[in-house]
C-alpha cells in the first residue's frame, strides 16, 4: 500500500445531494437555493468575500516542500563524448573520472549522472557513470571502451562524510586560533602588570619633602597679600582723616 493508493472506505463517504429532480425529491425546481438573488447564481464567491479585508485563503502563509533527498538527474548522450573528442581535446583511450565529468557537464557534485545512446562513438574511452542504458554499454564494447558504473548511494555517503570531516577540521582550527588569541591577551596583561610592579615607587619621605617645598613656595604669596591689605587700610584711614 502506497500513500497515493490510500482511499476512504465507501461506507464513510456521504452520498451526493441530487438536485433538481422534481418536487417530490424535496430539492426540485430551485434546488434548495431559493428564488433569484446573487446566491442562487453560479460562479459567486459571496461567502469568500470579507468586505475588502484580506480573505482567509490569501492571508494564510504559503507552505511547500523542497525535498532534500530528491535526486538531481543529469542526463547526456554519446553525442557529448564525440563533442569532447572534437572540441575539448580529450584523447582516445583516455579515462574520465566522475569528478572530471562533473566539470565538463557543469553539474553539481551530488547529482546523478546517466548516459544514453545517441550517435555512434568515434573512438574508445573509459568513463565512470552512475547509470547507463543497454545500448550505450553495447556501443562502448563495440568501440573497445569501458563503462564503470558507481553506486550512487555509496557515492553520496562518501561525499557527506568527507564534508563532515572537513567541517570538523575547520572548527578545530578556529577554536585553536581563538584559544591562542586569548593566551596572547593574557600574556600581554601579565607583562604589563610585571612592568608596573618593577617601576620605582616614590617613598613617603620624598612625598613629604615635595609637600614642604610647595608650602614654602606658597608662603611668600600670602605675605605679599598681607602687605597689600595693610597698605590699602592705611590709604583709607588717611582719606577719612582729610575729610574730617
Amino acid at each position: 500500500m502506497k500513500l497515493n493508493e490510500l482511499k476512504t472506505p465507501t461506507s464513510n463517504l456521504k452520498q451526493r445531494k441530487r438536485v433538481g429532480r422534481g418536487i417530490g425529491s424535496g430539492k426540485g425546481k430551485t434546488g434548495g437555493r431559493g428564488i433569484k438573488g446573487q446566491k442562487s447564481r453560479t460562479g459567486v464567491s459571496i461567502n469568500g468575500f470579507e468586505g475588502g479585508q484580506m480573505p482567509l485563503h490569501m492571508r494564510m502563509p504559503k507552505h511547500g516542500f523542497k525535498s532534500r533527498s530528491k535526486i538531481k538527474n543529469k542526463v547526456f548522450k554519446t553525442d557529448f563524448i564525440n563533442y569532447l573528442f572534437d572540441k575539448k581535446g580529450v584523447k582516445e583511450k583516455s579515462t574520465l573520472n566522475i569528478s572530471q565529468l562533473y566539470e565538463f557537464i557543469n553539474a553539481k557534485k551530488d547529482s546523478h549522472i546517466k548516459i544514453l545512446m545517441g550517435q555512434k562513438l568515434k573512438g574508445s574511452i573509459s568513463i565512470e557513470v552512475h547509470a547507463a542504458s543497454k545500448g550505450v554499454i553495447k556501443e562502448f564494447k563495440r568501440v573497445g571502451g569501458e563503462i564503470k558504473i558507481i553506486d550512487f548511494k555509496q557515492f553520496i555517503k562518501n561525499i557527506r562524510t568527507s564534508n563532515a570531516k572537513n567541517n570538523s577540521k575547520s572548527k578545530l582550527k578556529n577554536e585553536a586560533k581563538i584559544k591562542k588569541n586569548i593566551k596572547d591577551i593574557k600574556t600581554d596583561e601579565a607583562e604589563k602588570k610585571v612592568i608596573e610592579s618593577n617601576k620605582p615607587k616614590k617613598s613617603k619621605v620624598i612625598k613629604t619633602e615635595q609637600r614642604k617645598i610647595k608650602k614654602t613656595a606658597d608662603k611668600p604669596k600670602t605675605a605679599e597679600k598681607a602687605k597689600i591689605t595693610e597698605k590699602s587700610k592705611q590709604k583709607i584711614t588717611k582719606k577719612v582723616d582729610k575729610k574730617k
